[in-house]
């Protein structure tokens, strides 16, 4: 059986709006991304909607909480190739520049798996979640962002990619 991943990475920070995709393999972070570009597959835009739709609901979870409203949510999907094309499964990993007591994890697991993409995909998709502690990954998204945003550049290259895909997607 053939297989395809696709990954997708989706970093918001609430205070200054930052909302940036990296797709696949990518050095480049992009601040918007136009859906003619080749390498936006439908895949990918699914992979984008649910992984905006899971960034809003930990920013709000966050932000009732008092707690700094900044995420990174990486979404690796894996489609079987073979025959008829089907997503085989999504693990999610969602990146907090915090540690969560164990109560307010249970509690942002159930609020994540009301989002109503999530809700659609869940019956026939394998969908884990994985939420953790990774201070280092959310600040290499602030500083590669940070002096682009002010500059209103669209697209921002990282200076080196020291967070490989496979830390972030396990």
């Amino acid at each position: 059986m053939n297989r395809k991943e696709t990954v997708v990475h989706i970093f918001k920070d609430d205070e200054r709006n930052i909302a940036v995709y990296r797709l696949d393999n990518s050095e480049n972070i992009s601040s918007s991304f136009c859906l003619t570009d080749i390498q936006v597959t439908p895949l990918h835009l699914l992979s984008v909607a649910l992984g905006q739709c899971l960034t809003e609901l930990t920013l709000r979870f966050l932000e009732r909480r008092n707690l700094k409203t900044i995420c990174l949510m990486c979404l690796c999907t894996n489609v079987k190739t073979a025959g008829t094309v089907r997503i085989d499964k999504i693990n999610i990993t969602l990146s907090l520049p915090l540690q969560l007591s164990p109560d307010e994890e249970v509690i942002l697991i159930r609020i994540l798996h009301q989002c109503p993409i999530h809700a659609a995909i869940t019956g026939s998709v394998s969908i884990t979640l994985q939420i953790c502690d990774d201070r280092e990954v959310i600040s290499y998204y602030e500083q590669s962002l940070s002096s682009q945003t002010s500059a209103n550049i669209s697209h921002a290259h990282t200076v080196s990619d020291g967070i490989s895909d496979s830390k972030l997607c396990n």
